[in-house]
């Protein structure tokens, strides 16, 4: 089925209906609908054979009034259909160092590897200030891969980058390490301190970087 949905194919609805689901923590149909642009038997139909086929599953989602509505999230399977950047490899290597030169030289490494990644969005970012520097930093991470949000709280004055794809999620989960490495990369990227929050539900990923308003 990949081949049918290659990335390359922006306008392969199905493709559309899984990049929506995966900016969400579950859609339902009628959500779809809005969100793509087809019928709701259109979309329904789209739905139900990537279930069938192994990318998505359903819960009933409760809502405010009335009964709990069926929604649709990713499965472990989908994340196939997404950008990563060499992860398997990656923590090939990783783990070859760990086992050649002891427990300490992957975070090694990796310290280095988040110095440079800083110092490159630094340089991208330069002419930036406030929230321009958050919305560039969201774009310079969406086109790494992290399919990365800028949004604005108004109710807390919290600038979030929120981030719906990991292109390094293999990579992280077996160097916890990685997460606070990148938290203190955005903390020196964006000139404050940054709160780093991860959410998993099924194959649904979302991890928001929160910082306050000057």
């Amino acid at each position: 089925m990949k081949t049918r949905l290659h990335t390359k194919n922006n306008h392969n609805p199905k493709l559309a209906i899984l990049r929506e689901i995966k900016r969400s923590q579950g859609l339902s149909v009628s959500e779809l609908c809005q969100r793509v642009g087809l019928s709701y038997m259109g979309i329904k139909q789209h739905c139900i054979g990537l279930e069938r086929e192994g990318y998505l599953d359903t819960w009933r989602r409760p809502k405010g009034m009335g009964r709990p509505e069926k929604a649709y999230r990713l499965t472990d399977g989908a994340r196939e259909f997404f950008p990563s950047r060499y992860p398997q490899f990656s923590l090939q290597i990783l783990e070859s160092v760990k086992e050649s030169f002891g427990s300490l030289a992957p975070d090694k490494i990796l310290l280095n590897i988040y110095k440079a990644e800083t110092a490159r969005y630094e340089h991208k970012l330069e002419k930036l200030e406030g929230e321009a520097r958050f919305r560039g930093l969201a774009q310079l991470r969406d086109e790494d891969g992290y399919m990365s949000e800028y949004s604005f709280d108004n109710s807390t004055r919290n600038h979030r980058i929120t981030e719906f794809n990991s292109a390094i999620q293999d990579c992280v989960d077996a160097f916890p390490v990685i997460k606070d490495f990148e938290r203190q990369m955005f903390e020196k990227v964006l000139r404050t301190k940054v709160r780093r929050d991860e959410e998993r539900v099924a194959g649904l990923y979302r991890c928001t970087f929160t910082a306050a308003s000057a």
